[in-house]
């Protein structure tokens, strides 16, 4: 298969006129073509969605099951999300089980997308739940982590945490286990973070959002991630942040602050109730709740609200999180041996094609 594209946004260039040969679903040679193909937009790397919860009114903490993860891709690869991490609010560890089972049956049976689990929760601070069940948080254990990390296998997990929850022995197992680590939902201080983040956990959830702040005498988990090079994740909708914050945020993080969507779907079936209103999900108490967010509105809402440039908007969706969640070899730019999973988007920014490994998924 060729694709062919006037212009190609490698994720570390720019080229024009070129062909793009993709062989068993990777990318097997890229090289230009004589002339000036004719077509307007670009094509870059597939966007990676690390936190997003549900899709099609099928809210995965409801209801964690196949059908939950397929709906999420149906929905959001249409906004050039190829990856993603279906994501579970604070739950008990039955529905934890369900989770984890789901996810290696959808990837079984060749689901297209999933990349792994994302655990939000259970090993929260309950001061900063948001919006989440205080009666879900539980608290951490070697043995509750190693039952996790057994029952996981093969499958990828990322798990947002409290630092200030675990004791020592607690936080250096969960380190050094396969789970891939982040700090949130926290008041942790910003010496009780940064020992963590010194441990190895170089990941931070949601920036700004349920979080210890950044005060005069007392930094917080927010100071925290502008003091490190933890890979801090930030939410561009206007709502969750102000554009001037994501502003201030890029300017100190430079390359470790990346996009996600924390896109929730209307659900009130099950135990978290989320309902869309005026553009914006909160639960039964008014808490802002998840996003509405796509990862195409995060990118322009990061061009034209936040004065980004148009390439550093992209990595913030392709490379960054393709380096956070150990992907790099495989997604995240376009070059030779990669995955073939790409995106056309116009000059203004919206999705036109979506390719996943090779094979387009939009008429």
């Amino acid at each position: 298969m060729v694709i062919l594209a006037k212009r190609v946004f490698t994720g570390h260039e720019w080229l024009v006129n070129q062909q793009i040969h993709v062989h068993q679903g990777r990318i097997q040679e890229i090289k230009s073509v004589e002339g000036d193909l004719q077509g307007s937009g670009f094509v870059c790397a597939g966007f990676i969605d690390l936190q997003v919860y549900g899709g099609g009114e099928l809210l995965f903490s409801n209801h964690p099951t196949e059908a939950s993860i397929a709906k999420t891709f149906e929905e959001h690869h249409k906004t050039g999300t190829t990856h993603f991490q279906i994501t579970l609010n604070c739950s008990p560890k039955e529905t934890m089980w369900k989770a984890i089972d789901s996810c290696k049956a959808y990837l079984a049976k060749g689901g297209k997308g999933l990349i792994g689990l994302h655990l939000e929760g259970p090993f929260f601070n309950p001061i900063r739940k948001g919006a989440h069940k205080e009666e879900f948080v539980q608290k951490p254990s070697v043995e509750y982590i190693q039952e996790i990390v057994q029952r996981a296998g093969d499958l990828p997990i990322y798990m947002t945490i409290a630092p200030e929850m675990f004791s020592e022995e607690e936080l250096d197992y969960i380190i050094k286990s396969p789970i891939m680590v982040s700090l949130g939902h926290s008041d942790a201080t910003i010496d009780q973070a940064n020992q963590a983040l010194a441990k190895g956990a170089n990941r931070i959830t949601h920036l700004f959002n349920a979080m210890s702040q950044w005060q005069s005498r007392a930094l917080g988990l927010v100071g925290a991630s502008f003091s490190s090079e933890a890979w801090t994740s930030i939410i561009v909708d206007g709502l969750h942040c102000d554009f001037r914050s994501v502003k201030l945020a890029k300017e100190l993080k430079k390359h470790r602050l990346f996009l996600i969507t924390d896109a929730v779907t209307h659900d009130v079936s099950g135990p978290y109730l989320f309902d869309k209103k005026d553009g914006k999900f909160s639960n039964e108490t008014g808490t802002l709740s998840g996003s509405a967010l796509t990862m195409e509105l995060a990118i322009q809402n990061c061009v034209h609200q936040v004065g980004m440039d148009v390439e550093e908007a992209i990595r913030m969706a392709t490379l960054y999180p393709a380096k956070v969640a150990n992907l790099e070899q495989d997604l995240g730019t376009i070059e030779v041996g990669k995955k073939a999973c790409l995106i056309h988007m116009s000059d203004d920014l919206k999705v036109q094609q979506v390719w996943l490994d090779g094979e387009p998924l939009m008429d």
